[in-house]
């Protein structure tokens, strides 16, 4: 009896070792674990990623804010009053008045023409200008001057997953040649294109492009009482310079 009693003891006594045990190693490992998140999140810091880490949402961010899914995308000019939402429907009809939440609204928002993605070649994006009242594109009719073209050459575009960089090498009005819309064109046509958007342009703005350059027009309604024409657009148009994914 006296021997099964120190045995019971002793029983009792390595149980509670052993669970003690199991409760340390379970600790340290939890508490390795969060270590490593957030030496991790430290590393980023350190590396210069915190700003990737922001943007990396930047998209879902509007989505949410604007309670809409045709929000594809950002376009942002610094310096400039340009840091908007990019939408896309079905045509390019709807969001020519309609605002960001899809509301009924005279000037419209920011959006990619229906037929391509933000990761094409060429890139489409229309906004209205207005004289009457304060909307983002009407910062683009700041481009006659070449003063202020020189404190603005680019233009960021971000998406779910990359951020863009385009740099600006031609600022012209249209009023009669609206073949810079076509999207089904062979390269050669393609070369050809790029060539007449550079020579259009008002001014020398000292850039290149090249065969393989894919680019950016961001389209608005001119204002400018010089040109005259039905129909006037003024066209900003960069090249991609730049590509980070997140």
């Amino acid at each position: 009896m006296h021997k099964n009693k120190w045995r019971s003891i002793l029983l009792l006594i390595l149980l509670l070792v052993l669970f003690s045990l199991c409760i340390t190693v379970g600790f340290k490992n939890s508490y390795y674990t969060g270590s490593h998140l957030m030496v991790v999140l430290d590393d980023n810091i350190e590396n210069g990623n915190e700003e990737v880490i922001k943007e990396k949402s930047k998209v879902l961010e509007l989505r949410e804010k604007y309670q809409n899914d045709d929000i594809v995308g950002n376009v942002m000019i610094e310096g400039t009053g340009i840091d908007e939402a990019v939408l896309k429907y079905k045509d390019n009809d709807y969001y020519l008045h309609h605002d960001n939440y899809g509301n009924y609204e005279i000037n419209g928002s920011i959006f990619l023409d229906h037929r391509v993605n933000l990761d094409d070649r060429k890139v489409l994006i229309f906004g209205h200008s207005s004289i009457y009242e304060d909307i983002p594109f009407n910062e683009l009719e700041k481009y006659y001057s070449y003063d202020f073209y020189e404190g603005h050459k680019y233009i960021t575009l971000t998406t779910e997953s990359d951020e863009y960089k385009y740099e600006i090498f031609s600022v012209y009005v249209e009023t009669s040649d609206f073949t810079y819309m076509n999207l089904k064109i062979s390269d050669a046509t393609y070369n050809e294109y790029l060539k007449d958007y550079k020579r259009k342009s008002l001014y020398d703005t000292g850039v290149s492009v090249s065969d393989n350059d894919e680019v950016i027009i961001l389209q608005t309604c001119s204002n400018d009482n010089k040109y005259q024409g039905k129909k006037k657009y003024l066209l900003v148009i960069g090249k991609k310079i730049f590509k980070e994914g997140y």
